[in-house]
């Protein structure tokens, strides 16, 4: 049986031989079942597919920001900056099939762990491993209403957000800091910005491409 009926029988199955060793090698360090991976994989030769700007066989990022947008209701531009940078260290223009597993893996079942670890790559835009004030300054700024008094409203939660996370009171916010402020209150873990699908979006994906 197809896993996907819209594809040819013949055209799939080259697809998935030509994957296999990508399949096994992907089993044992993200959260899918070997059919499960196909199916991801699947979705990624389709969007491949439809798009006019890939390249070397993998998708454009142009490509993926509509399936962010679409998909995991992803839309705010400087955001999805951040998401690349965090996925694949920002030096490409594409996006392999790998990258697009692990990420489908942990927006999907990821552990807190994980998510954290993500997070706060995304969030540290400076790559120094330390979050400081000016920075958070930028990261909180597409999160509060353009309004008049933004400013000053940003730099008030700022100053919570510095008291809060800060535990060693060194003026910035280290992985460290992030990490143990989440674990005990996991609630905090986009508490810098949206890095992450909200639940309703991860539930639709998981039911229309997993659940079989």
């Amino acid at each position: 049986m197809n896993l996907d009926a819209t594809l040819d029988t013949a055209e799939e199955i080259r697809f998935l031989s030509k994957v296999s060793g990508l399949v096994k090698r992907l089993s044992r360090s993200t959260h899918f079942t070997h059919q499960e991976l196909e199916v991801v994989l699947l979705v990624y030769y389709k969007i491949l597919k439809n798009d006019p700007d890939a390249a070397g066989g993998q998708i454009s990022r142009q490509q993926l920001t509509t399936v962010f947008d679409t998909a995991f209701g992803i839309t705010d531009t400087a955001v999805i900056r951040r998401i690349y940078a965090a996925l694949d260290g920002g030096n490409s223009s594409h996006v392999s099939l790998e990258t697009w597993a692990r990420m489908v893996s942990l927006y999907v079942r990821g552990t807190l762990e994980e998510k954290i670890q993500y997070c706060y790559r995304v969030y540290d835009i400076q790559r120094e491993g330390m979050i400081r004030r000016d920075f958070l300054m930028v990261l909180l700024r597409g999160c509060v209403r353009q309004e008049e008094g933004v400013d000053e409203a940003v730099k008030d939660l700022v100053d919570i957000l510095m008291t809060r996370l800060d535990l060693d009171r060194d003026g910035a916010i280290s992985f460290e800091d992030y990490r143990k402020s989440v674990l005990g209150t996991p609630l905090l873990l986009e508490c810098l910005g949206q890095a992450l699908p909200d639940r309703i979006h991860v539930e639709a994906f998981a039911t229309t491409f997993l659940v079989m």
